[in-house]
Parts: C-alpha cells; structure tokens; sequence
C-alpha cells in the first residue's frame, strides 16, 4: 500500500489496491525466498563494511535484505528515479536498527522472533522523491506483496530534524509495517465503524490536518480508508512526541472551517500579514491555521482556522473578556482518535504480546534528550506557519555528548566503520 501523506501542494491521491500474502508465525514458512547460497563479500569493495553491517545485523537475525543499491526489476520503471548515496544508506541502515528493529526487540514479547517471523523480507531504498506529477502527490512508500517495504527520498534524511525524519521515514516504517501486521491478524472490524461515513478516499489530500483532526482523524491521510485510519493511527502515534500529539488532540477539541480568499487586486499580493489585517480587527490573537496559494495561478488562496464569532466583515467578535469566542467540537473528534488508539493499543497486546505505550516510550527515549531525573528536555521556538511561539523536543540523536565528544549517530555509524578493519586482514 502506498503511503502518500498530504503535502503543501497535494492533490488528489489514486488509491493502490495491495496485495498481500499472509503467514503466520505458526504456519510452516518453508524455504527462504532468498537464494541461501553463502556468497563472500568482496573486501576490496568499497561498500563492504556497509554490505556487512546489514548482513549481520538484518540478514543473518531477521532474513531481511536491506538492498540501497539501484536495481531496476525492483523500481517503479515508471519513475525517474536515482540510487541513494552511500552516506545516506549508511545512516538509514543504522537508525533503522536503532529506532526499529532494536526497539520491537526489547518490546516484544517474543523478542527477536516477533520481527524475525513479521518483518519485511526486503527494505528497498531509494535516492530519489517519487513525484506523482499527473495528481500533485508525493509517495513515500510503498509495500509489495507484504514481504517488501521500498522507501524513497533517502538523500534527503536529515538527522538533526527529527520531525521531518520520522514524518518521511518511520512514520512510514511503521505505517508499512501495519500493513503487514494487519494482514497476517485482521484488526477489529468495529473499529471501522469509529468513522463510518466520514471516510473521503478522493479528496483526503485537499483535508489539512487541522480539519482532519476535528473529524477524528489522526491525519488527512488516516480519512481516506478504515485500513489506512487504522494504519495511520499506529504510526503517527508511535512516533509522534508528546507535545505534537497534545497540540493534535487541542486541535481536535475544536471546529475548524476553510475559507477562500481572493486576490482582489491580481498581483499575487495576498499574503498571510495581508490576511491577519483583513480578519483580525482588533483582537491580537486570530484563529489562523495554515495559509496557502491553491496554485490556481488566478491569486486564490485558503486559509484554515478555528471557528469563533465574527461579523458581517469578517473580524473577530470577542467575548465579556475580550477574546474570541472559539466554537467547541460537538462530535467529540479527541474521544474518537483516543479510542482508536486504544483499539490499536488493545490489539498489538493481546495478538502480538507488544504494549503499545512502552513501544512509544523506547522510541521517545532513543530520539529525544532527557536530564538527570528522566525528563524530555525542551526548548521554546517561533512556528512560522502557526505565528506562534511553541516548545518542542530536543534531539538526542546528533547531539554531541561532552563527556565523550560524539554523538548518538557518530556511534551508530562506527558499528559500520569497524568493518574496515576487516578489509585488512
């Protein structure tokens, strides 16, 4: 299933039917797809210490080949596409094992064996974006067949941004991977009905997450099907922090509404100070969301907001105490996406023996950096799209440690580097 979340310019998704091929870990698997014929890895290679590390730590444990290098029966032939740097593959192949495969191990009551009998048997990945162009979309990821996981984009991982890392990446990760679990042990069908009717499998790219949010959606994307909600729901909250998933449920706790603007002058002269003029009158705090050019190229633009109070003219009407007056959700959009987090949290325990929480809980951990007594650390910063100051969790992955003058993902890599010394014996 491909995972294609909404962006600034998205349009309409073309849905992908998938297929998958169920197995469970009980059932007699029979050979390897894999041709298990011992080859040696060339050492005078000059990706060996790669080539390696995923041997030992993805082949040999799990029967899963990482592949970074280009193979043209395994790519969309359809698509431009180019091969990822070998630096790139380097640090995705490290935090893979560090943000995935070593957390469901610990996780899992299984241990190993839980992604030893579940996992992809392939993650493929790729340099390049894969543009949609005909639709305005942009897919991530894609799973085949429920044995590989192909991601895209790779030369654009950018560790110091663990935002946009787990949003183009483990977001998908494990978004994919629900996919498969999901085929191998149905989830519940009740949990369809959490939302039945509100699912818009043609225009969920054109639902900000704001509005989605207030139709008890944990995404846009989570609005186009009952499996992609469910999928959705299991990956955004595992790799969501705490301060993005509470600023998600605030968000849910009130109705939004979309508002077209026009560019009454013709220049393209709309921006969003323009709109905050128009709309505030007098009141310093506006219920502005997002703002975007619909790329019409005619100078319209939208704009999604809170609902309050306003006058024939758009302003502001504010309350006894002197602030907008925001309308409540009536639909109870939080309760909703708290309760389909309980059916997935329900799910993971009773079919996989994985508590949900505590799977969050590791990867929180790994990503973020906490002081002596175990509290995340944070910092304050102005969020251009919202005009608002907000907090947000520091990254422990490329922070460099005093004590040891390295970071997090220097010492990932050198499981890597210590490949080379191989190459001299």
């Amino acid at each position: 299933m491909k995972h294609q979340p909404k962006i600034l310019v998205a349009g309409l998704l073309a849905m992908a039917a998938c297929s998958f091929t169920a197995s469970c870990s009980d059932d007699d698997l029979g050979p390897s797809i894999f041709d298990t014929k011992e080859y040696a890895l060339d050492r005078n290679s000059f990706t060996f210490p790669l080539d390696t590390f995923v041997k030992v730590n993805f082949l040999e444990p799990y029967n899963m080949r990482f592949i970074y290098r280009m193979e043209y029966t395994g790519s969309d032939k359809d698509k431009n596409l180019t091969p990822a740097r070998y630096s790139k593959s380097q640090e995705l192949a490290v935090l893979t094992k560090y943000l995935w495969y070593d957390v469901y191990d610990k996780v899992a009551a299984a241990g190993p064996v839980f992604l030893k009998s579940y996992s992809p048997r392939i993650i493929f990945v790729v340099g390049s974006r894969n543009l949609n162009t005909s639709s305005g979309t942009e897919t991530l990821g894609v799973t085949e067949g429920g044995t590989k996981v192909t991601l895209y984009r790779v030369n654009m991982l950018e560790p110091d941004n663990i935002e946009d890392m787990n949003e183009y990446f483990f977001e998908t990760m494990h978004h994919e991977f629900g996919h498969i679990l999901d085929n191998n042990r149905l989830h519940p069908t009740t949990f369809n009905m959490l939302s039945s009717g509100r699912y818009n499998a043609a225009g969920w790219s054109d639902t900000p997450d704001s509005v989605a949010a207030s139709q008890g959606f944990i995404s846009p994307y989570a609005s186009a099907s009952y499996t992609e909600d469910w999928v959705e729901t299991l990956g955004r909250f595992i790799t969501r922090d705490t301060l993005t998933l509470e600023r998600l449920y605030h968000t849910a706790e009130y109705e939004w509404e979309i508002v077209d603007l026009e560019d009454k002058n013709g220049d393209n002269s709309v921006t969003p100070d323009d709109y905050n003029y128009m709309v505030r009158g007098k009141i310093d705090i506006d219920t502005i969301g997002y703002f975007k050019d619909d790329e019409s190229g005619k100078g319209e633009y939208k704009v999604y907001r809170r609902v309050c109070a306003r006058d024939a003219n758009g302003n502001v009407v504010p309350g006894e105490d002197g602030k907008p007056q925001w309308t409540a959700n009536i639909t109870g959009a939080r309760q909703v996406i708290e309760e389909k987090i309980r059916y997935v949290k329900e799910y993971m325990q009773e079919q996989f023996g994985i508590n949900l929480y505590e799977l969050r809980q590791e990867i929180q951990n790994k990503q973020f950096r906490r002081d002596a007594d175990g509290n995340f650390l944070t910092e304050g910063y102005y969020n251009s799209t919202t005009k608002r100051n907000e907090k947000r969790m520091l990254n422990a992955i490329t922070y460099i440690d005093p004590a040891t003058g390295k970071s997090v993902l220097t010492t990932l890599l050198e499981e890597i580097e210590k490949y080379k010394e191989l190459q001299n014996k």
